[in-house]
């Protein structure tokens, strides 16, 4: 019968301490990833480059936007549109959306758009003397959210020229002012919930901390109670070869007449 030695227990109770270690570190790292997810390509953007409000809106659906603005042309004049997305040409002049002139000097194009997006663009007038912008200050476009547009539909912009402020405008100036409210609520939620998390991940470093430190003292208690007692081999051939000597010799002592019982 083999006995294990101290050591051997030693060994063994630091390989189920690594493993703990390791569990322990999986378990952490996995709760840290699904504690909030957030969309990690919105975090890479420069919000000061020329792009920046590309990335506001909706990444996988567009949504037609009819754009249409009253103007009496001359002969010769042509009208598009220009704006600050890439789908609006991005302000370079040769990528402007060309519009069709309908009966009343009523003008209009289509342009897929994504929904949620915020945008800004003008009128321009061609003809063979140059283009001449739209005046005063650049339109300004915000799309409702996916959620909140009919299916099939398409978004109808109606502009004045000259600039002058129109129902559109308070739509847009109201669904700017609800967007950046709704970014500002969530930037408190966020808030809180990361405050949340880093006390729960505070609250179970200590009582990880606590439970090292009862694990640690029970690993000495009982290294301490395995050292008090050695550890031996019991070697079971020897044992036995004893024993046959032992007979022997009574057999002996019977046959002299010197046995006794002991």
């Amino acid at each position: 019968m083999k006995m294990v030695s101290s050591e051997g227990k030693m060994n063994a109770l630091k390989s189920i301490s690594a493993a703990d270690q390791k569990l322990t570190s999986s378990a952490s790292r996995s709760s840290a990833n699904n504690v909030i997810s957030i969309d990690q390509s919105i975090l890479k953007v420069d919000p000061y480059a020329k792009d920046a409000l590309d990335m506001i809106g909706s990444r996988t659906k567009s949504t037609p936007v009819n754009f249409s603005v009253h103007y009496d042309t001359k002969w010769g004049e042509n009208l598009f549109v220009l704006g600050s997305h890439k789908k609006l040409g991005a302000w370079d002049e040769a990528k402007a959306i060309p519009m069709h002139y309908k009966e009343g000097g009523q003008w209009s194009c289509e342009v897929e758009l994504q929904p949620g997006g915020i945008f800004f663009y003008k009128y321009l007038v061609r003809s063979i003397f140059g283009t001449r912008w739209q005046e005063g200050a650049n339109n300004l476009l915000v799309l409702p959210e996916a959620i909140d547009l009919p299916k099939n539909a398409t978004y109808l912009v109606e502009d004045c020229f000259n600039g002058g402020p129109t129902q559109l405008t308070r739509t847009n100036q109201t669904l700017l002012a609800a967007k950046l409210i709704e970014t500002q609520k969530e930037k408190v939620l966020y808030a809180k919930e990361l405050s949340k998390q880093q006390q729960m991940t505070k609250s179970a470093l200590e009582e990880l901390l606590i439970a090292r430190e009862e694990l640690a003292a029970a690993q000495m208690q009982l290294a301490r109670a395995i050292g008090d007692g050695r550890s031996y081999d019991v070697d079971t051939t020897t044992t036995t070869a004893t024993n046959n000597d032992t007979s022997s010799k009574e057999e002996e002592e019977k046959k002299s007449g010197f046995w006794s019982s002991r």
